[in-house]
């Protein structure tokens, strides 16, 4: 059992950096990152823990009550650090439970996946470990590197940039902890010319 009742496993070797709006929220996050069993648990103020070690797997969990604002801005920083354990990093975004067009609309903001509250810590855990050790597609445009957001999109939807041929990027990922994160293929796709 690690400290807060937490117990030991994937996310063990994995840092936890929590962003929020106050001091309540960052605390209710704190406490639900120690519980799941990270190893390394710490707020945006105190800075991450991508170049240690240890903790070479860095999370940021973001609290919901952060404004759209503040959202768009930390995904634009982090997406465009030069380290690729940050650009990559998984960022979860922790909302109350409701409609599922508000998980929709942030999935498409960029966030690797939202999880809603409440919620079991074990599945809770389970859903931050699918962040690890598996690939994952992200995509590489113009004005978007994240998550590929049509993984969550409903049968039938097309987005309106969507259509067409456009220039993109796919990236497919692998975070492992101990390790970091590293790019193991690539895809181009340039725009057709006609």
């Amino acid at each position: 059992m690690r400290e807060g009742g937490g117990e030991t496993g994937l996310l063990g070797g994995c840092a936890a950096v929590i962003v929020a709006h106050d001091e309540a929220d960052s605390a209710a996050l704190q406490a639900i990152a120690r519980h799941v069993g990270f190893g390394s648990v710490s707020t945006v103020a105190e800075g991450p823990h991508g170049d240690d070690p240890e903790h070479s797997l860095t999370f940021f969990l973001v609290h919901f009550g952060l404004g759209i604002a503040g959202k768009t801005m930390l995904l634009s920083r982090l997406r465009g650090h030069p380290s690729d354990n940050v650009r990559f990093a998984p960022i979860v975004l922790f909302i109350p439970d409701g409609p599922g067009a508000e998980v929709l609309f942030y999935i498409e903001m960029g966030f690797d996946d939202v999880i809603c509250l409440p919620e079991n810590s074990h599945i809770v855990a389970s859903r931050l470990a699918t962040q690890i050790g598996q690939e994952h597609l992200y995509i590489e445009t113009k004005t978007y590197l994240g998550p590929d957001r049509r993984r969550m999109e409903l049968p039938g939807a097309s987005h309106p940039d969507r259509k067409g041929e456009y220039e993109h990027t796919k990236l497919f990922i692998v975070r492992k902890p101990g390790i970091g994160t590293s790019v193991v293929r690539r895809q181009i796709f340039l725009k057709a010319i006609n």
